[in-house]
């Protein structure tokens, strides 16, 4: 059996744009427990007092799905994680040339394995379970590599993790130094650790399954560290295709990136492997036919599996430069979620209603003097794309407009004229308290109501 340990909510974080707040970190385990991962990678600990929480409240979702947090091989980090309810800690350490010049200098090998042994023992005495990491694996000498695995399993590691830290290996190489630890550390659990900077890390992953490594580290979408690791999903559904690893909750794979991709910053793009939009999308006139004549002709595996279906609809933008003009239609706010009728009338500027294709929403609506502007007509909600308020006044320079803005827990006062950028999944609304203009909302997707972010339970 191949086991998964997802660190989204860890590895994720040291992605470019990675940054998951308390609630969104919960969600997001909660939706990889149904999904069915066998152990959950949360945080650093250490940090600081807002990421022990984190990690905490993390641990409390999980449920009894085991969560590991990370620490480096010292005394402080190993503390911290037992402080959050963890089970696991992930206590690692590079001993190789590189980082004993780079992050450890003046530092012995044998220093460095003293800190291991140390470490372990001291996260064994706290109660937790352990898993070794030798940062930097696939470049660290093969007989100090196995002496330091070696010395903490004998101090209590439980498993070992090998890390391909800069994405290096090629399958055949991860086939053999995986079977050469299994050989020299017996009765040890082995995990490996693979980044995707080669682009190879799916093929590593499998290949490392191939040769009897126990667990693989994986994170929702690959995010990560530059080119990020091996993309959960990706994995989970081919190790369900091989027969090895039956899905759980599969239908969840989906939502679960679309967050994952929102809270990030870094929605997957449309080929995907598995979660992308047009993995089951038929275009080539001999593929339509042939699909229309025999459905799954042109398709890997039956897509009701996750949860979706093919299609061979013509998508894109027109080729004809008089379709791209649109003549900007009255509509009520209420065919909205979130929204009520609210002040003067709201035209849509475009959508794909207007524009097929054009995976673009933008409204004007022009805002008349009231005395009571009441409670306003859009309550908070979320986006899972980037999108933008403008406000202009009536006045010269369009000035004249006031209105309160919330963006996440803090409400602004604003003054027109003004722009307000909210990156993808934070909440917000808006509420005009003053004043006469206009109100411009744009949204970077086709259909507004499709690219909300409903809390989780939520069937509205």
């Amino acid at each position: 059996m191949t086991y998964i340990i997802d660190s989204t909510l860890r590895e994720g974080m040291q992605s470019a744009h990675g940054r998951f707040t308390r609630d969104q970190s919960v969600e997001v385990a909660s939706l990889l427990v149904r999904s069915g991962v066998d152990a959950i990678e949360c945080g650093h600990p250490a940090i600081g007092p807002d990421e022990l929480l984190r990690v905490s409240a993390v641990v409390e979702a999980a449920g009894d799905v085991p969560v590991l947090a990370h620490a480096r091989a010292e005394v402080t980090d190993i503390e911290a994680v037992a402080k959050t309810g963890a089970a696991w800690v992930g206590i690692f350490l590079g001993v190789n040339d590189v980082t004993r010049r780079s992050r450890l200098p003046g530092r012995t090998l044998k220093d460095l394995f003293d800190r291991v042994e140390q470490s372990v023992s001291h996260a064994r005495g706290l109660g937790l379970r352990v898993r070794f990491t030798v940062e930097d694996s696939s470049r660290t000498d093969p007989g100090e590599l196995t002496e330091a695995y070696l010395i903490a399993a004998e101090a209590g590691a439980e498993r070992i993790c090998f890390a391909d830290t800069l994405g290096l290996l090629e399958p055949h190489q991860v086939r053999e130094r995986i079977a050469t630890l299994k050989r020299l550390c017996p009765g040890t659990d082995v995990e490996v650790h693979l980044h995707d900077d080669r682009g190879l890390a799916l093929a590593n992953a499998l290949a490392a399954v191939d040769s009897g490594a126990t667990w693989i580290s994986t994170s929702v979408n690959g995010l990560g560290e530059r080119a990020g690791i091996t993309d959960y999903a990706a994995l989970a559904v081919n190790l369900h295709y091989r027969g090895t690893r039956p899905l759980a909750e599969a239908t969840v794979l989906t939502e679960l990136s679309r967050r994952v991709g929102a809270y990030s910053r870094s929605m997957p793009d449309h080929r995907r492997p598995v979660v992308g939009r047009d993995i089951f999308h038929h275009v080539a006139k001999l593929h339509v036919a042939a699909v229309e004549r025999e459905p799954g002709s042109y398709e890997w595996m039956e897509p009701s599996v996750l949860g979706r279906s093919s299609t061979t609809r013509p998508t894109g933008v027109s080729s004809e430069p008089a379709d791209w003009i649109v003549d900007p239609k009255i509509i009520s706010a209420t065919e909205l979620r979130y929204h009520r009728k609210g002040p003067g009338d709201r035209f849509v500027l475009v959508d794909n209603r207007f524009v097929p294709g054009a995976e673009q929403y933008c409204i004007a609506r022009r805002i008349p003097h009231l005395d009571d502007y009441g409670r306003g007509h859009v309550d908070t909600h979320v986006h899972h794309c980037d999108s933008l308020f403008v406000f202009l006044g009536e006045d010269e320079g369009y000035q004249g407009l006031s209105v309160e803005v919330t963006l996440g827990d803090r409400v602004f006062a604003v003054e027109s004229p003004a722009s307000v950028f909210i990156p993808s999944g934070v909440s917000h609304g808006y509420r005009v308290v003053g004043g006469a203009g206009t109100y411009l909302n744009h949204v970077l997707a086709g259909d507004y109501n499709s690219s909300l972010l409903d809390p989780l339970g939520s069937h509205a």
